[in-house]
Order: C-alpha cells, then sequence, then structure tokens
C-alpha cells in the first residue's frame, strides 16, 4: 500500500501564459508519461508543423482543446516524487471559464498561479489570485513563466514580483516567486545554467515540500447521509462519506435538522468494520437507536453542532450567463442538498485591478462580490474560514439547471454567534422538586453543545460552600440570593452564560437579584402544583416537612410567592423535560 500523502496543486493563469506547457515540461521530466502518449504527442506535433514537441498537448485532453491550443475544462494528471503523490489540476486561463478555475482550488493544498514575464500581470491573473485568497489556498507559489523571452533577467523578474506583491498585498497571501522557462526546462524539474541569480527551489522541490492541508480532519466532525441502507429488517445503515472531522464506535451523534440524538453502534469501512473514521473515508454506520434518517440530514458531534441558517451572507464568483440582482430565485445546493432561495440583496462588487469594492446593484459574469441569500428552508452552513468543507455552495438557476455562481459563507453573524456575544442570567424560581437544576442541567447542554460559555449556580451546591454559614430564614435566604446575584454579574460580565436555580421564594428576593444583575436578568418560573412536588418528593423533603420534622420549608411551613410577571412561565407538571427544554431555548435564543 503506497502510503506517500496526496497533495492537490490548482494551476491558473491568464491565457498563454503557459500552464499546460509547464505540466506537460514537468510529467516529461519525471517520466510520468507513457510511450504511446508521448508518441501521440509528437505526431500531433509534426501534423501542426511544430519545430518541437508541443509538451502542452500532454495536458489538453479535449478535442477542442487541442484544434483551439487552448484549456477548456479542468485537467487532472498525478504523478509521484520521492515523498509525494501530487494531483495537479490545470484550470483555463479564458473568462469565460473562470467557474472552473474555483473548481480546481477548492480542495487545493497548494495553487500556482503562473505569470508571462512578457507580458507582466493581467487583471485575470489578479482575478486568480483573489479566488485562492477567497478559497483559503494555504500555499501559493507565483511561476514567473517564459523567462526565456526576457533573457532570463533577473531585473525583469523582480519588478514583476516587485509589483505583484503591491497589487494583492491586501489578501495576505503566503506567496513564494519561482523564475521558470516551461519550453525549455529552467528551473521546473532541474535548474538551468541560464539564471544563477535564482537560488530558490525548484517547481518539483516546492512540490515536494507541500504537506497536505489536514484542516477538514481537524474540524468537527460532519457526516452528510448520502443513502440510507435497509437490505433487511435487522440492518438499518447510513452510507456516505464524512466532509471533515473523525468519529469513533460509541460517540453520541446529533442529527441536523431534527436535533435527535444517538450514538454510534459500528462504521463499516471499504474494507469491513472499523472502529474510527475521518474525512474522505467512505463509510457506512450504524447508530445504537432506530431513527429514520435521510439524504441530506447530517450526522455530527452534541457539543459541535454547526449553525441552521436561512439568512446567507456569501461571497460569490459568477460563472452563468445570467446576472444576480435583488430578487433573483435560485436554488442553493450545499453539500448533498438543493433548496429553493432568492437573492436579498448585492452587497458590493470587487474591482480586480485595484483590488477595491464598489456598490453595486447587480453581478455579471465573472464578477465578484458579496451577497445576501434567503434559503426557503435553514441549512447547516458555516462560515468557509471554519470549516471549508461546509462552507461552501454553488448557485443554480432553477428555470435553465445552469450554474449560476459558486460561493463561501463569509464571516457572517450567525446565532450562535449572537448568543456568545450577549449573555444572559436566567434565573430559574420555583418549588423544591419543580425541575429547576434537571432543566438547568439540559440548558447548560444546550448552551455547551453551541460552543458557548456558560454555567449553572445551584442553590443546593451553593448551600454546601459559598453559603454554608447561612441560615433558611428570610435573612439568610435573601443574603443567599444577593450573593448568588453578585457572582451571576461578575460571569456575565465576562461573557459567560449563567444559569441560576434557587427557590427564590418571595418576589422581594427576586427583584433584588433583578436589580443586581440588570437588564440581561430573565426570570424563568418553573411552575408545578404543591400535590405534584409532594407527590415526586425525590429526596424526601415534602415528607419530612410535613411531618415537622423540618421547620421553614417552602410551601409546607414557609410561602412561595409565585410571580406575578415573569420573562417566561415552564410547567413541567404539563410539559417534558425535553419539550421544557425546548420552549426555554426558544425564548432565549430563537
Amino acid at each position: 500500500m503506497d502510503t506517500r500523502p496526496i497533495v492537490r496543486v490548482v494551476v491558473a493563469g491568464s491565457v498563454d501564459d503557459g500552464k499546460s506547457t509547464l505540466l506537460g515540461r514537468l510529467l516529461f521530466d519525471t517520466d510520468s508519461i507513457l510511450d504511446d502518449q508521448l508518441s501521440a504527442v509528437r505526431r500531433a506535433s509534426d501534423a501542426s508543423g511544430e519545430e518541437a514537441t508541443n509538451l502542452a498537448l500532454l495536458t489538453d485532453g479535449l478535442r477542442a482543446e487541442r484544434a483551439q491550443k487552448i484549456t477548456i475544462d479542468v485537467a487532472y494528471r498525478h504523478f509521484s516524487t520521492s515523498r509525494r503523490r501530487i494531483l495537479l489540476a490545470d484550470t483555463p486561463g479564458h473568462e469565460q471559464y473562470t467557474r472552473n478555475m474555483l473548481t480546481g482550488a477548492s480542495t487545493a493544498d497548494a495553487a500556482i498561479l503562473l505569470l508571462d514575464a512578457s507580458r507582466g500581470i493581467t487583471e485575470q491573473s489578479l482575478r486568480h489570485a483573489y479566488i485562492t485568497a477567497m478559497l483559503l489556498v494555504p500555499r501559493v507559489l507565483v511561476a514567473v513563466n517564459k523567462m526565456d523571452l526576457v533573457g532570463f533577467d533577473e531585473a525583469a523578474f523582480g519588478a514583476i514580483v516587485e509589483q505583484f506583491r503591491a497589487q494583492v498585498g491586501s489578501l495576505h497571501l503566503p506567496l513564494t516567486f519561482l523564475p521558470v522557462s516551461a519550453r525549455e526546462g529552467d528551473n521546473v524539474a532541474a535548474r538551468g545554467e541560464r539564471m544563477p541569480w535564482y537560488r530558490g527551489p525548484t517547481l518539483l522541490e516546492y512540490l515536494d515540500e507541500i504537506t497536505p492541508n489536514e484542516s477538514a480532519v481537524a474540524a468537527p466532525f460532519r457526516f452528510p447521509i448520502q443513502l440510507a441502507i435497509r437490505p433487511n429488517a435487522s440492518f438499518r445503515g447510513y452510507a456516505g462519506t464524512p466532509v471533515s472531522g473523525s468519529i469513533s464506535v460509541g460517540e453520541p451523534v446529533r442529527v441536523i435538522p431534527s436535533g435527535v440524538t444517538s450514538r454510534i453502534a459500528a462504521i463499516h469501512g471499504t474494507s469491513g468494520s472499523v472502529e474510527r473514521c475521518e474525512a474522505g473515508d467512505a463509510i457506512v454506520v450504524e447508530l445504537e437507536d432506530e431513527i429514520g434518517l435521510h439524504r441530506g440530514d447530517m450526522l455530527v458531534r452534541p457539543r459541535e453542532v454547526p449553525s441552521v441558517l436561512s439568512q446567507i451572507d456569501l461571497e460569490v464568483c459568477v460563472t452563468g450567463g445570467t446576472e444576480l440582482r435583488a430578487g433573483k430565485r435560485v436554488l442553493i445546493r450545499h453539500l448533498l442538498s438543493e433548496v429553493p432561495a432568492q437573492v436579498a440583496a448585492v452587497r458590493d462588487r470587487l474591482e480586480p485591478g485595484t483590488m477595491e469594492r464598489g456598490a453595486a446593484d447587480s453581478l455579471q459574469t465573472n464578477d465578484i462580490g458579496r451577497i445576501e441569500l434567503r434559503a426557503a428552508v435553514a441549512m447547516p452552513i458555516e462560515p468557509f474560514r471554519s470549516n471549508r468543507s461546509t462552507g461552501g455552495v454553488v448557485l443554480i438557476d432553477p428555470a435553465t439547471n445552469e450554474i449560476l455562481a459558486a460561493g463561501v459563507a463569509t464571516g457572517i453573524e450567525t446565532p450562535n454567534d449572537i448568543v456568545r456575544e450577549h449573555p444572559r442570567v436566567v434565573w430559574l424560581t420555583g418549588l423544591s422538586g419543580a425541575g429547576k437544576s434537571t432543566l438547568s442541567k439540559m440548558m447548560v447542554e444546550e448552551l455547551q453543545a453551541r460552543n458557548v460559555p456558560c454555567v449553572i449556580l445551584d442553590g443546593d451546591d451553593l448551600r454546601s460552600g459559598l453559603n454554608r454559614d447561612l441560615g433558611f430564614d428570610e435573612a439568610g435566604r435573601t443574603e443567599n440570593i444577593r450573593r448568588t446575584a453578585e457572582i451571576a454579574r461578575l460571569l456575565a460580565s465576562q461573557g459567560v452564560w449563567v444559569v441560576c436555580a434557587l427557590i427564590s421564594p418571595l418576589a422581594s428576593q427576586r427583584e433584588l437579584a433583578r436589580s443586581i444583575v440588570g437588564e440581561i436578568f430573565v426570570e424563568a418560573y418553573i411552575r408545578c402544583s404543591l400535590d405534584e412536588v409532594a407527590r415526586r418528593d425525590p429526596k424526601g423533603l415534602y415528607r419530612r416537612a410535613m411531618s415537622g420534622e423540618l421547620r421553614s420549608f417552602t410551601g409546607i411551613s414557609s410561602p412561595y410567592e409565585v410571580p406575578d410577571a415573569p420573562d417566561i412561565v415552564i410547567d413541567t407538571e404539563m410539559l417534558t423535560p425535553s419539550e421544557c427544554l425546548r420552549r426555554l431555548t426558544s425564548f432565549l435564543i430563537g
């Protein structure tokens, strides 16, 4: 088994910058061409009257490409070095085929951007540089080709490097510059003697040092369901490929969008059962529970739940022949789902020549700009910078099925961002046994699943530690609430959500807590009748209070003042714990 890592490299440049020739030279110099392929290219070169073998024909696979001597489709070529297996994507230079450059760059570990030393930098070169930055390609090599046409002059190379750095400086790309002559072979697989002033790596040496981008494996687990498999009544599995992250047998998972939870019972790979899988593995999973999942549903970890959005901000490159403007109806293709949507607004348009943005009413073919979409169904789209696998979309014309644009989700303010930036102090009040502690724990688990900092301040826990010096008379109860409210206020000021579970029987005590915490205070009355809490009596306290063993027990020998106007009422006698959580979560977060 070949254990050398696979490195994906996209090659882009303007028309006639020499991309296909460069890749053909690389394949030729590394002995990566079959004899019959080379013979066919030599015959084609002779037939067209060329003096030397046209190595560009090795990657121009379509008949139209050879006839016009241009690249139209993305041509993928594979070759190996002693350390790497390299997959090259030769993308078109013509503006009308810019969408194919997007395709090649979307999964690339590195990009090679070609410039023609004799022509300099073109607008299409800058457009490709921007797309490379937009798609977060981690390494970028700028190959200044055709150095033979400028006499292998160091000053000519230096001028292009300086100009390119100045024009794309705002993109903060990780740039490396390389002077090459694809036609002559200088600095491709071996050094030539005509540029002794260059002391950096050759193209082949550069490729051999690229490490695969492992961000997909390091990202949160995302497994879109491709197919439900039910060959018989005793087996129910779900097939697909995790697009990011990893997971093991026995770990808990949550289904998006339903929110149902289960655990991984088994993972079946291409060679049999396995204990663990990661991004890129073709698998079938079994769950511990009988859950009906459908194509497009997604399995995630309960503590790594993505935001599910219907209003989406995108940066797009328009690739179709139809303009994008407010009101345009489209289909959003995201992973395995297609959802109807409408362009709500066009925010701006990029001017590639200056890298500046300007106001725009519409985006035309090859324009790059930012838009706002409103989808008919909420989708688990994440910012592209957080997860390249779930942050990309394609927009389709529903009338013609034409691809209109490709784009990435930008730095949108998701509901989880809003929750994190606007902490609350949620004060759960109610009789002992009403369910305050249970609901507070469930609420904190829900916030943690959204990566929101949170903490529980439970009355029983506080009484056993910080407030163990306090009694249960009115003065002691009031001081208990004052201290708790002060701690909650301090935690909230540091961005932490605080869920307080205290009986707090008197209205004056709850008003004291509200006055200390301020406008972020939420009073949630956990309602349950005295008969029901006495029936539950999980700690036997009501039995002891009714027998006279406990004195000053709220609801029996001490009053509980029902809130007159709480922010929300949760009836635990009428609702299940899950329904209580949904009601509270919906009120607090939406």
